[in-house]
């Protein structure tokens, strides 16, 4: 069984094609924040390591792999959905060492 996260982060490469724009995806599991590239989260997904979804408007939208019309693989949401992904915040900036993060 996968285990399921939730992407709250995303870092964007400017490209103008949608399924070129990502770069990693990331979020935060209790205290641990983690941090995926597209093609390591789109091989767990392969695997069935792990299921990612982000929240739209308080409804879950799980992650897919789709391809490009060149056959390059990309992580999508549902059709008409797309910005909910593209719309995440960028990762937040780590903490100068020495300051809580609580």
């Amino acid at each position: 069984m996968a285990i399921v996260l939730r992407v709250k982060w995303v870092e964007q490469s400017g490209r103008a094609e949608p399924h070129q724009r990502i770069t990693h995806i990331g979020g935060d599991s209790g205290q641990l924040q983690w941090k995926h590239t597209q093609a390591e989260a789109i091989a767990a997904i392969e695997r069935g390591l792990f299921a990612y979804y982000v929240q739209s408007n308080a409804r879950p939208l799980k992650l897919d792999i789709a391809r490009a019309a060149d056959g390059t693989k990309y992580l999508a949401v549902d059709p008409g959905q797309s910005r909910a992904i593209l719309d995440l915040p960028a990762f937040p900036k780590p903490a100068p060492p020495g300051v809580a993060t609580h």
